[in-house]
């Protein structure tokens, strides 16, 4: 059980009443106007001073509570700042730590700017917070949250939801001590939201995802470090994402692209994994739901998701694998239940399975030494069994791919099996074009550099759980067919050896500056790759 810190309760209205908090509003410094690192301040301010990461305040700043000292109870202070906002306000916290005890919500903010003095001098902690999330705002534009902490929110750090334009930087979100099941679920959490810029960001320990953008477009997630979290990052049913240059280390699962049904945004697509640091993923998953069976020990994820490129990546020592391509169908298992269970949701274009996966380009080292997780258990069940003595010779494969999508369009095509009613004339009954994997849609995987040293070279493989032919597939006697682990060595492309084409770069247009590999990092050496 996390211990909750206790301070005292002491409110700072007194500086309001002296006058020290000080209204107006500065140059938010994310206008292009002040430099790269886009501090603050129009000509004729005076900068008061600057927070560890470069970023200027003015006078003109909003303060809340300058005089409180660690332990203070700052929420009252805090919320009367942040009520009816005006447009464009730079609001300043105080250096510390600080107790807040309820959550803050901000509607329908215009070019807020929320900072501290840095990641780690200014801290807000919500352990006696009665609110779920610790901050939330609903609706807006152009918002940025920065320099500052957020610690032990009772479900979600900092979330966002319809906010066109959100640049959360130099932020953290920390649950202190072990991971466990009740750490709060989301750190870092946009949601239904448009041009998200995150960037240079710390989050540790949430029982769901650290760094997570849902049912979102336009989004670049760049120079972040997610650890010790359930899921390190997670894109999910979002269109046009960018996740580079971040570091995911000490998780259940490193980053994940997961598209799930039912939610209002049906479908993501366009998402690139590229040049991140994924290793040591091996936590125990403790999280619940969807992201609870992410098998512990994962580098990369993807679920259910198309249009996702996964290229020139460091993935090192995840105990189960690196990357696993999967459909919705390891999650839930009842095939012959699609038409009926997810007809509607596969009408709005979601898909049980995944299309469009390119994986090239990446280095793999020292993965699947100890696979384990309910998810993969099957799989791992039969491949430890010893019925295949070859297979128990090789190391547990680092690209593992499910095959289920190609196999069912295949059986469907063919009529063979318990399947033909799915692809076939009972999902054309309930107006289901269910044929999910045709013959553009392809999982390739091809160039990727195997990183084991000698005498290890040999044990980086690729798997395919699945036989694509159905000719090599066997069934149950109710005509399902059964996982059999095919393997080989990955340098010998025997499996998934197809190419795919680029997708295209994301970007993000916050306050008319374009962020991304066709913006501010066109010079970037990761946006050349």
């Amino acid at each position: 059980m996390r211990q909750k810190a206790k301070f005292s309760k002491i409110f700072t209205i007194s500086a309001i009443a002296s006058g020290l908090l000080l209204a107006g509003c500065g140059d938010d410094g994310e206008d292009g106007k002040d430099g790269k690192d886009g501090v603050a301040g129009d000509a004729g301010q005076s900068v008061v001073v600057s927070t560890t990461s470069g970023f200027a305040i003015p006078e003109t700043a909003i303060f809340v509570a300058p005089d409180a000292e660690s332990g203070d109870d700052i929420t009252e202070a805090l919320s009367l700042a942040l009520f009816d906002i005006q447009e464009d306000a730079l609001v300043v916290l105080p250096k510390g730590r600080f107790m807040v005890t309820e959550g803050i919500v901000v509607n329908s903010a215009r070019g807020l700017t929320i900072t501290g003095h840095g990641i780690n001098e200014t801290i807000l902690d919500f352990s006696t917070s009665n609110g779920d999330d610790a901050f939330r705002f609903q609706g807006g534009n152009g918002i940025t949250v920065r320099d500052l902490g957020v610690y032990e929110a009772p479900k979600n750090g900092i979330k966002t939801t319809n906010v066109n334009g959100i640049h959360i930087t130099y932020t953290a979100t920390v649950w202190e001590g072990e991971l466990e099941a009740n750490n709060g679920a989301y750190g870092l959490y946009p949601l239904k939201s448009q041009n998200v810029l995150m960037e240079n960001n710390y989050s540790y320990g949430s029982a769901d995802a650290g760094i997570y953008v849902g049912q979102s477009e336009n989004i670049v997630v760049r120079n972040n470090t997610a650890k010790n979290n359930v899921a390190g990052i997670e894109i999910e049913n979002s269109s046009m994402a960018d996740v580079y240059n971040n570091l995911a280390v000490g998780n259940s699962g490193g980053i994940l692209a997961f598209d799930l049904p039912g939610l209002e945004k049906a479908y993501g697509g366009n998402v690139r994994i590229f040049n991140n640091q994924i290793y040591a993923n091996n936590a125990d998953n403790v999280g619940a739901g969807v992201v609870g069976a992410v098998p512990p020990g994962t580098g990369v994820i993807v679920l259910a998701a198309s249009d996702v490129e996964i290229y020139n990546n460091q993935i090192t020592d995840n105990d189960t694998t690196a990357v696993a391509i999967t459909s919705y169908f390891l999650i839930d298992d009842k095939v012959a239940d699609y038409p009926a269970g997810y007809g509607a949701t596969m009408a709005d274009g979601w898909s049980p399975t995944l299309k469009n996966v390119y994986l090239h380009d990446n280095t793999i080292a020292r993965n699947g030494s100890n696979p384990r997780g309910d998810l993969l258990a099957p799989i791992i069940g039969g491949y430890t069994s010893g019925m295949n003595s070859s297979q128990m010779a090789q190391t547990f494969p680092a690209i593992l791919y499910d095959g289920i999508g190609e196999l069912l369009s295949n059986l469907g095509a063919q009529g063979i099996g318990g399947f033909n009613g799915i692809v076939g004339s009972e999902a054309a009954a309930d107006g289901v074009n269910y044929d999910p994997y045709g013959p553009d849609d392809l999982i390739c995987a091809n160039s990727n550099i195997n990183g084991n040293p000698a005498p290890e070279y040999e044990e980086v493989n690729t798997g395919v759980v699945y036989p694509v032919n159905p000719a090599d597939a066997t069934f149950d006697g109710g005509g399902t067919p059964e996982p059999q682990l095919l393997i080989d060595q990955m340098v010998n492309n025997t499996y998934l050896n197809c190419v795919q084409p680029r997708l295209a770069p994301a970007k993000v247009n916050f306050k008319n500056n374009i962020y991304g590999c066709t913006g501010d990092d066109l010079a970037e050496a990761a946006c050349a790759l």
